[in-house]
């Protein structure tokens, strides 16, 4: 690579958050990725002048995708298809996310227009990342509290 260059990586969420589904050791394998990213920044930077970066892409059709958690079963869904409608249903942006989204990122930090980024995880999933709480959790569904639960109304005297 020639000094002054920029390398770049592809992981995923299920490397800080628990994703059923998504596979044995690749949670494990994306969190590496994401440490030895910062500590090549720093290394390679200060070395070469290389920055170095990576992008975790929200679920989105791919070859790729379609084969993670594959069922045998006729008529059911896969992972990533599932994983996009939950990803419609709880990122900020509600909307598709396509290959050209996350590779115009990609250009953008290969770019000299990102001379001063290196060492970091650019999340390119509509948000989703943000959400700290589903919002078609059960738990979010409005309903009444019962009696027994609602506390006591305090009298004055």
């Amino acid at each position: 690579m020639n000094e002054g260059g920029s390398f770049l990586s592809l992981t995923y969420i299920a490397s800080e958050k628990a994703i059923p589904g998504y596979g044995g050791g690749m949670s494990s394998a994306k969190a590496q990725l994401e440490s030895d990213t910062r500590t090549l920044a720093f290394e390679a930077g200060r070395k070469y002048g290389i920055r170095v970066n990576t992008i975790s892409a929200g679920p989105l059709k791919s070859r790729a995708a379609t084969a993670i958690g594959k069922s045998k079963e006729p008529g059911s869904r896969t992972f990533i298809e599932k994983a996009i409608d939950y990803s419609k249903a709880n990122a900020p942006l509600a909307q598709d996310l396509y290959n050209d989204d996350v590779g115009n990122a990609g250009l953008f930090l290969l770019s000299p227009m990102a001379r001063t980024i290196t060492g970091i995880t650019m999340y390119v999933d509509n948000g989703l990342h943000a959400m700290g709480m589903a919002l078609d959790s059960a738990s979010m569904v409005e309903e009444p509290v019962p009696e027994s639960a609602k506390e006591p109304e305090m009298v004055s005297a």
